[in-house]
């Protein structure tokens, strides 16, 4: 079982806090992870709380004190941001009794097991009825290795709804885009380590816009976060010096699932009318 994500630890303790540490915790989650890099009086002043406070946080947290909250931290950002190469030689270090095929194989079985399992319902409930929701259009954006992800689920999407516009990669083609977006609309952003920084900014230009954000992304959490009202994690870590997207695949995948059962009736009437499109067209080949 890979370890919680600070973020996710932190959320996942707030019950358990006093009014105190709960307001720390949420000054810590909303400007994370920049909030943690001070020391306990710079973090306390800002976040509005004593200097105490921070450190029985870190304690409840689990940590013996903030140098050991502190290393933690710093050893979770390097995993966000490796590279290429940090990963491969990550895992150049584990023994290879298997074949490479049985090794990657089951990482990503137990990734995506993990990714399924651990969704929030409800979280995935209310983005299967946002995105189902007609009236409201809906953008697409991915990075490097994302936009792949962010493309299929346009083109499966606009089957079952209009108003289903996949953003160019060209960040000069952004502006224009922006232009019209308001309250109605939603923007789905993909973001794995390494995070963009461009589609950072794109993101925050839509919500100073009033924009409805989704966020897809790792369980190191793309600093979009910062910024997205409902946000949907993947476990994409597998011996290889590039992180796998089939976590994430499956679950796009699902909410097309979920959003196909929630209009059904529109989406047969379309699908039966694109399948009349493409007859006409013959595109593809009848079964006899």
């Amino acid at each position: 079982m890979q370890p919680q994500p600070m973020e996710d630890h932190l959320r996942a303790a707030m019950p358990g806090m006093t009014r105190a540490e709960r307001q720390l915790a949420s000054y810590m989650l909303a400007n994370f992870p920049l909030s943690l890099l001070g020391t306990v009086a710079d973090i306390a002043q800002a976040a509005g709380v004593s200097g105490p406070t921070v450190v029985r946080l870190v304690r409840k947290l689990g940590f013996s004190g903030y140098p050991e909250f502190r290393a933690h931290l710093h050893e979770e950002m390097g995993e966000r941001l490796a590279s290429p190469i940090a990963k491969h030689e990550k895992w150049a270090d584990i023994g290879q009794r298997d074949h490479p095929l049985n090794r990657f194989a089951s990482s990503v079985i137990d990734n995506l097991s993990q990714t399924l399992s651990q969704q929030d319902l409800r979280v995935f409930d209310a983005v299967s009825d946002i995105l189902a929701d007609k009236s409201r259009p809906v953008h697409l954006i991915g990075g490097r290795l994302t936009r792949s992800v962010a493309e299929y689920f346009a083109t499966a999407l606009h089957v079952m709804r209009s108003d289903v516009t996949l953003l160019s990669s060209l960040p000069n083609t952004w502006p224009p885009a922006l232009l019209d977006m308001s309250q109605r609309d939603i923007l789905v952003v993909f973001d794995i380590r390494r995070y963009e920084p461009s589609l950072q900014q794109f993101a925050e230009l839509a919500h100073a816009q009033g924009v409805e954000i989704i966020l897809l992304t790792d369980r190191w959490i793309s600093p979009n976060a910062r910024v997205a009202q409902h946000i949907l994690t993947s476990n994409v870590e597998v011996p290889s010096a590039w992180d796998t997207i089939v976590p994430l695949v499956a679950l796009v995948e699902a909410l097309l699932s979920a959003i196909q059962d929630r209009n059904w009736q529109e989406t047969r009437e379309r699908l039966d009318r694109m399948e009349g499109f493409y007859e006409d067209m013959l595109l593809f080949k009848r079964l006899r």
